[in-house]
């Protein structure tokens, strides 16, 4: 592929807008497609929120001081979040659906989880356009 052809990109600032719709154009070689196109499709469209409506701390201190102690992931408009906690080599260790999601530092299983950086995705279930939170979160012990 000849990238003198493509065409500038352009960066748009965006303030307070929920719902974006865009276009992929895959240029790498065939790499890191999206599922949904990989087979034998080089472009699609899709529609995805750009949430504020999650919201989620970076860091939590499970300590047993009363600040802190859990990660808690809640929606603006008080809906239902499903939330999962992955460690950083994607080992789904944590996930909970309510509309206050709280995790202690502890597995499914019950056990206590080294400190440090763990992956997280947060979404509000059957919403459409789909509202969606994803990032990190680092629990200091």
């Amino acid at each position: 592929m000849d990238h003198n052809n493509l065409k500038s990109m352009r960066v748009i600032r965006l303030a307070s807008l929920r719902v974006l719709s865009f276009t992929i154009l895959a240029v790498i070689a065939g790499w890191c497609l999206l599922p949904e196109y990989a087979a034998g499709n080089d472009s699609g469209s899709m529609a995805q929120t750009v949430s504020d409506s999650i919201v989620a701390p970076n860091v939590f201190t499970p300590n047993g001081d009363g600040r802190n102690d859990v990660f808690e992931v809640t929606s603006k408009e008080k809906n239902t979040v499903s939330l999962k906690i992955f460690t950083r080599a994607g080992v789904l260790v944590f996930s909970i659906e309510a509309k206050r999601c709280r995790w202690d530092g502890y597995s499914l299983g019950g056990q206590e989880m080294a400190a440090g950086v763990y992956y997280f995705t947060a979404e509000v279930p059957g919403s459409s356009p789909k509202v969606k939170k994803a990032g990190f979160v680092h629990l200091y012990r």
